[in-house]
């Protein structure tokens, strides 16, 4: 083969690796796009039912989340899980899948929920009319001293709808992370949840439920500005506490989770409670591993289990209690003086 011949089949094979490489990049914003708030067609407010399940009241047609990690000098670590949301309502039956409510918790460290881009979509004369959700949409209610409720009613709801909205949970509980369900009692055309974890934590999976997840797992270096107050020991008595910002540098894991076309959860005879066999996966943290610093295991064993439960001043109050009934006891017994009698 002459060098002539060699150079233009050294161009080929770098012209068709290029192609390759735009065509992959085309592919992949294409998917992210498909994904995405903002964007509704005529052909989806057209849609009268759902083409895999035809007795569907509404439909997921995706839910995205990610779980990543913050620091701050005082708290420190803490997590945000940020969602985003798009569900076509094909029935009157659907309507209540267009309100959303999110529980959290105020005791002490408190977790905090935000919702954020609502819109309602309808095809009007041919048109797609946006609804926006103003803030008289969203509410906040205290359950008792240790949940509130933050949620959302989507506003100019009809058979045909699409809604879409997205929300935030921050929380200083690095515990645990938020439960993803990936199977709900209608059906869902895309779930993917992510997580982003620095290398310090480990965290036991936990899922239950049929559907097929197909998970991918990488790991990259991370920086994340970290700021922290430095006083100057050689400075005796002039010295002033200073603000220094730095890097704080890790390897952060990333998992992502993808379900696709996963049916509707139906309910079955006999089922007390059909959400225990929906398609969901839970994490718990398992163990932290600072640098410089020894292993700390998590994980409860259930002596510790019961302890919490003892210790919990509603509950294990309750229990603690020795003569729990004895008011109502001695009120039914007052006239009974025979000891047969009152046993």
């Amino acid at each position: 083969m002459t060098t002539q011949n060699l150079q233009l089949k050294n161009n080929k094979m770098k012209f068709m690796k290029t192609k390759l490489l735009i065509f992959l990049l085309f592919t992949t914003f294409i998917y992210s796009q498909e994904y995405e708030l903002g964007k509704v067609t005529i052909a989806q407010l057209e849609e009268k039912y759902h083409p895999k399940d035809t007795s569907a009241v509404a439909a997921i047609l995706f839910e995205k989340g990610k779980t990543s990690f913050n620091y701050e000098e005082m708290n420190g670590f803490s997590t945000t899980t940020e969602v985003l949301v798009k569900i076509k309502i094909y029935k009157k039956e659907g309507f209540e899948w267009a309100n959303r409510k999110i529980r959290h918790y105020i005791d002490g460290k408190k977790e905090t929920v935000s919702f954020s881009k609502g819109v309602t979509y309808n095809l009007v004369n041919g048109e797609i009319e946006k609804t926006k959700l103003k803030s008289s949409g969203e509410f906040t209610e205290k359950i008792n001293n240790f949940w509130s409720e933050t949620k959302i009613v989507m506003p100019n709801v009809k058979e045909g709808s699409i809604i879409e909205y997205a929300y935030i949970i921050k929380s200083p509980f690095i515990s645990n992370f938020p439960e993803w369900s990936f199977q709900k009692n209608i059906p869902v055309n895309h779930s993917e949840y992510t997580t982003l974890v620095p290398e310090y934590f480990v965290y036991n999976t936990f899922t239950k439920g049929f559907s097929n997840i197909k998970v991918t797992r990488n790991s990259d270096n991370r920086k994340m500005p970290y700021s922290y107050s430095y006083v100057d020991a050689s400075r005796a008595g002039t010295a002033k506490s200073e603000r220094v910002t730095t890097e704080l540098q890790f390897v952060e894991n990333s998992t992502n989770y993808i379900a696709e076309d996963v049916p509707a959860l139906k309910e079955e005879s006999f089922v007390n409670n059909i959400d225990n066999y929906s398609s969901s996966i839970l994490h718990e943290l398992s163990m932290t591993k600072y640098p410089n610093s020894p292993t700390k295991s998590y994980s409860s064993d259930w002596e510790s289990v019961v302890k919490t439960i003892y210790d919990n001043e509603d509950f294990g109050g309750q229990l603690n209690k020795a003569n729990f009934y004895e008011e109502d006891l001695n009120a039914l017994l007052k006239d009974i003086t025979t000891t047969e009698d009152k046993i």
